[in-house]
C-alpha cells in the first residue's frame, strides 16, 4: 500500500527521480500528463500504466517503460509493479473507467500522490484534500463517502461475491440431483416396458 505519511509530509520535488503515470481519466489527458512532467522533471524516469484498449495510441517517445492492462491479468500486474517503489505517481482525478482502475495507484509503493485535473494543473494528496480523492474514487466529495467505498470493497463486496458462487454452487447441485433421480427412475421404468412387451421370437 501507498505510505500513509504521503498525507501529511511535503514533496521533495527536487529528488524526484522516477514517477509513474496511472491512467485513469482519457488517454490523450494520461499522456498529456506525461508531456508535463517530462517538462517539470526533466531529470526524473516516466513510466506510465495505461488500458490495453489504448496501448496503441501511445507513442514511442511517451513514456520510458509502458504497461497496457488487460483486466484479467489485473492482479499479475499489480504484483509486478508493487515490486518497484515510485518516488511518485500521477493521475488524473476523473470519473472516466471502471473503479477498480481509480484505485490502483493507491494499491502501488510511493510516497507521493499528485493529483491532476482536465486541465494538467496538478497539486500533492495531502489530508486537506481528502475531498478530491473521495470525488475520484466514490463521486461523492467527502470523506464518509470516502470511508464507505473502503468498506465497500473491502467487507461488503467480497461477501456479495460469496454469496452468488454458493447461490451458483446451491443452483447447480440441485440440477445434477434432479438430473440423477431422473435417470434412476428412468431405468426401472424402462425394464417394466420391456418386460410388458417381450420380444417375439425369432
Amino acid at each position: 500500500m501507498a505510505n500513509p505519511l504521503a498525507l501529511l509530509r511535503g514533496v521533495d520535488y527536487v529528488n524526484v527521480r522516477h514517477v509513474l503515470v496511472v491512467q485513469t481519466g482519457t488517454i490523450e489527458t494520461t499522456l498529456g500528463v506525461a508531456a508535463k512532467l517530462r517538462a517539470d522533471f526533466p531529470n526524473a524516469r516516466i513510466d506510465g500504466v495505461v488500458r490495453d484498449d489504448d496501448a496503441e495510441k501511445v507513442g514511442p517517445d511517451a513514456f520510458a517503460h509502458v504497461t497496457a492492462v488487460r483486466w484479467e491479468d489485473r492482479l499479475g500486474i499489480l504484483r509486478t509493479l508493487r515490486a518497484q517503489r515510485y518516488d511518485a505517481i500521477a493521475l488524473v482525478l476523473s470519473t472516466v473507467g471502471s473503479r477498480a482502475s481509480r484505485a490502483l495507484p493507491y494499491l502501488l509503493r510511493t510516497s507521493n500522490f499528485l493529483l491532476f485535473n482536465e486541465h494538467l494543473d496538478y497539486f500533492p494528496l495531502k489530508w486537506s484534500r481528502l475531498p478530491s480523492l473521495a470525488q475520484h474514487l466514490s463521486g461523492q466529495a467527502s470523506v464518509g463517502a470516502l470511508v464507505r467505498w473502503g468498506l465497500e470493497r473491502v467487507v461488503v463486496t467480497p461477501l456479495a461475491t460469496l454469496f452468488l458462487v454458493l447461490t451458483t454452487a446451491r443452483i447447480e447441485l440441485r440440477a445434477r440431483l434432479r438430473r440423477r433421480r431422473r435417470r434412476a427412475f428412468a431405468a426401472p421404468a424402462a425394464r417394466a416396458r420391456r418386460s410388458a412387451h417381450p420380444r417375439p421370437p425369432g
